[in-house]
């Protein structure tokens, strides 16, 4: 009960960093190459 209750508050956290750091990472991409999305 104790693992579960420790997985449920460490993966929000997680995953909270991960789809931060990947928007973070495509909004740069869109900066430095503006029309990739238009091929």
């Amino acid at each position: 009960m104790r693992d579960i209750k420790t997985y449920l508050s460490v993966a929000p956290v997680l995953s909270t960093l991960w789809f931060g750091a990947l928007a973070g990472l495509l909004i740069e991409i869109n900066r430095l190459f503006p029309d990739a999305l238009s091929f």
